[in-house]
């Protein structure tokens, strides 16, 4: 509107200025006419009459330069609408050098001079059209786009994010493209380094999601969409959900390595009275354990997965007393688990089956070599419901067979499971309840029935410090076979500390305290345990 009324004052001072008019058509019409035609987007008639404009300028007169500056700034703007970039940019250049610059003028300037992929002086004429306050948003857009495609990625990013600052009615039109432009730098910076994919999903797919979220309506919110999952496909970070809402593991691998060292001051769980005639270091040991476990998931459609999974384990004790070296061991184990996604009452459920066959060995002659001691085959079979919303309740039920080498330790075992998580403001409680049920066709005295409980307190962060769990248990053994040893009766309690102690270690420090009452003397006992882990997690 200032631009029209501006005009029409400059020509309404035609006339005093003595400028001759055409005798038909007044200098008022002509530049009504002009603004008719440009919105109309009849370009050639607009030069046209800005022509005939130009034939009425008195050289000399006092308003000549800035009707000139006019009426070039007008055939600049007509003839880049007209894609006549090359003859847009002389004529900018020509009302610039007469000092006539519209509100608009270096905006209008650098998108010719962008097009023509001059793009240094485009992004000064941006600048300008930034310190004159016109399109201060998209002006920065293009600044920004233009030192991207300058590969002055640093620039480029402070630029984008510069919109951000903006009051809402000026970043409106840009703010989703800036966030996804910002995106697309990491991205391009990122895939340069010699591993990428920590780097995609910790910065560029969050940047995707920022710029998605800001409008997911939009046109552009279908391109970002696209982006997030090409890359989630190329790094195989997320590829979908499961039917129940549940996310797939992405990475499909998991592999975690472990480093114990613990002290045990009780290893042989042997009664009070009997320590009396043992060494100490009959019963009691620092021991370390090496541990590996990896996993790689499968998900042929949204309702199913499966998962190989690979674990070995070695723990070695520091005492050569010929009563300890048989809690030397190491174990093999290859499971296969699988997964079927289901909706019962409404809400996410999941029916896991599990198979797994473990190799044991141990130093059970205490020659410190170790020998196979049994082969352990097993399956189980589980549901995870949500019995109460977002605590899930899991019910199980597992057949295992060991064949040892030893005839009297070969036993089959049934067990029954229920796992319940509660999630409140402040705590967590995790309840585990298990029914455990051995028969030994050689050596029936040692039939049992075990029943197992404990309860962990999980507590929130402490002071950005450590993670806090407190756990009791409680552990009953019925032998049917065997009425002397009647009940022993095992109480155990503890606390467990974790922490991060880097992007992917983790150290837990544990210390537990168990109990055993029976009747029999010898199967009373008091244990102590102190655990050091780190774990290595990729």
């Amino acid at each position: 509107m200032k631009k029209i009324l501006s005009l029409f004052l400059v020509l309404g001072s035609l006339s005093f200025a003595n400028i001759v008019l055409a005798k038909k058509v007044s200098s008022k019409q002509l530049i009504s006419n002009v603004f008719t035609q440009f919105q109309a987007g009849k370009y050639d008639e607009v030069i046209s009459v800005l022509g005939k404009l130009q034939e009425r300028i008195k050289p000399g007169s006092k308003q000549a330069t800035k009707i000139q500056g006019l009426i070039y700034y007008w055939q600049a703007k007509s003839l880049a609408k007209m894609n006549d970039f090359e003859e847009a940019e002389k004529y900018f250049i020509k009302a610039l050098e007469l000092k006539y610059i519209a509100k608009d003028s270096y905006y209008e300037y650098g998108q010719v001079l962008y097009v023509a992929s001059k793009y240094k002086r485009a992004r000064i004429a941006f600048k300008k059209s930034v310190k004159r306050k016109y399109k201060v948003g998209v002006s920065l857009y293009y600044i920004a786009f233009i030192s991207q495609e300058l590969k002055d990625y640093k620039k480029a990013v402070s630029f984008y994010k510069l919109i951000e600052k903006l009051p809402a009615d000026e970043k409106k039109d840009v703010m989703q493209a800036a966030r996804m432009q910002v995106g697309d730098v990491y991205l391009k910076q990122i895939e340069r380094q010699r591993d990428p994919f920590k780097g995609v999903k910790k910065y560029v797919i969050p940047q995707y999601e920022k710029a998605l979220a800001y409008d997911e309506g939009s046109k552009l919110a279908d391109e970002i969409r696209s982006k997030i999952i090409n890359l989630q496909k190329k790094y195989e970070i997320i590829l979908f959900k499961m039917r129940n809402g549940k996310p797939t593991a992405r990475p499909p691998f998991y592999v975690k390595a472990n480093m114990l060292y613990g002290m045990n001051d009780n290893v042989t769980s042997t009664s009070e009275d009997d320590k009396s005639a043992l060494e100490t270091k009959d019963y009691t040991s620092a021991y370390y354990q090496l541990g590996f476990f990896s996993r790689y998931s499968f998900y042929p459609n949204s309702i199913f997965s499966y998962a190989p999974e690979f674990s070995a384990q070695m723990t070695k004790y520091s005492s050569d007393s010929t009563k300890i070296l048989p809690y030397n061991k190491y174990f093999i184990k290859t499971a296969l688990k699988m997964n079927y996604e289901h909706i019962y009452s409404k809400n996410p459920a999941t029916f896991y089956m599990d198979f797994d066959y473990t190799y044991n060995a141990d130093d059970g002659d205490a020659d410190e070599e170790f020998a196979a001691s049994n082969n352990t085959v097993g399956a189980t079979f589980s549901e995870e419901l949500q019995l109460w919303k977002s605590n899930p309740s899991t019910f199980r039920f597992r057949y295992e067979q060991v064949t040892a080498e030893e005839e009297t330790s070969s036993n089959s075992s049934i067990s029954l499971t229920y796992e319940q998580i509660m999630i409140f403001k402040h705590l967590t409680l995790f309840m585990y309840n298990n029914y455990n049920s051995s028969t030994y066709a050689k050596a029936d005295t040692s039939n049992a029935n075990t029943l197992t409980t404990r309860l962990d307190f999980i507590f929130p962060t402490f002071y950005k410090l450590f993670n806090p769990t407190l756990y009791n248990s409680y552990s009953s053994t019925a032998y049917t076979n065997d009425s002397d040893k009647g009940t022993p009766a095992l109480t155990s309690f503890g606390i467990n500390l974790n922490r991060p102690v880097g992007e992917n270690l983790y150290l837990t420090l544990d210390y537990g305290l168990s109990t055993q009452v029976a009747d029999q003397d010898t199967d009373n006992y008091k244990q102590q345990l102190i655990t050091l882990n780190l774990d290595l997690i990729y």
